[in-house]
């Protein structure tokens, strides 16, 4: 009881804090601007051409934070993965987002193929020695509100007056677009978009392609651990970053 009544005063806490912000302006500070490279490389290169397609371009180092456990049966999770590397260009009329972190293990499997049908239902959990099994992911959340002067949506999955879009990948399910006007309304759209991942020495790579947000877009990064239990809220995320 102790510990949930603790996670709800953090949780009012933060939303409190993000609309007090919100209301002051809404605009994150330079300190959280993110460059956006201009290339002349093809979009399709910079999806599959793995870390060395991206070497030339300038790498972020954005903090993640943990979320706060929201059940009494909700196990402690240390902070495994407290960075998560990001680079960003534009290209072909598409922003390519790659997003790199260290995670040692790599929590994914590979479904069986089934026609006409998506991947998200094609793993159904059973009572056996697997079935609390999750993967790894990772997602950018953008504000629908495009542009310098919107107002930064809570990170609480927006709101119903600035609803917000995540582009989602999972190491098993492979990428879904969703969207959410604030918490417990997220929804898939049954859209999907183009990504390549790639796990090597204890390292993920996921390039991810968005369509070309403009200048002054807050954006926002999440990456669940699976080994961590990580699922649906359980994760860990960035503060809202700008696009320059």
């Amino acid at each position: 009881m102790r510990i949930r009544l603790l996670a709800k005063v953090i949780i009012v806490s933060l939303s409190l804090a993000v609309t007090s912000w919100a209301q002051a302006g809404g605009k994150p500070s330079a300190g959280q601007s993110l460059s956006v490279a201009a290339s002349a490389a093809s979009a399709d290169s910079l999806l599959n051409g793995g870390p060395a397609a991206w070497k030339q371009i300038a790498v972020k180092h954005i903090a993640l934070n943990r979320t706060p456990p929201l059940y009494d049966t909700d196990e402690p999770a240390a902070v495994e993965i407290p960075i998560v590397d990001v680079r960003l260009a534009r290209a072909g009329g598409k922003l390519l987002v790659q997003l790199s972190w260290r995670d040692m293990t790599q929590d994914a499997v590979t479904l069986a193929e089934v026609p006409d049908t998506p991947p998200e239902t094609r793993f159904r959990k059973v009572p056996t020695e697997a079935d609390d099994r999750f993967f790894d992911a990772a997602a950018v959340m953008f504000s629908e509100k495009s542009g310098g002067g919107a107002i930064a949506p809570s990170l609480q999955m927006g709101d119903a007056e600035h609803p917000v879009e995540i582009y989602y990948w999972n190491a098993t399910r492979g990428p879904m677009v969703m969207q959410a006007q604030g918490r417990s309304t997220t929804r898939r759209t049954g859209q999907s978009f183009a990504a390549h991942a790639s796990y090597q020495d204890g390292h993920w790579n996921v390039t991810l392609e968005l369509p070309d947000l403009p200048a002054g877009t807050t954006v926002a990064f999440a990456v669940w651990n699976g080994s961590q239990k990580d699922r649906d809220g359980r994760k860990y995320f960035s503060v809202w970053q700008v696009l320059g």
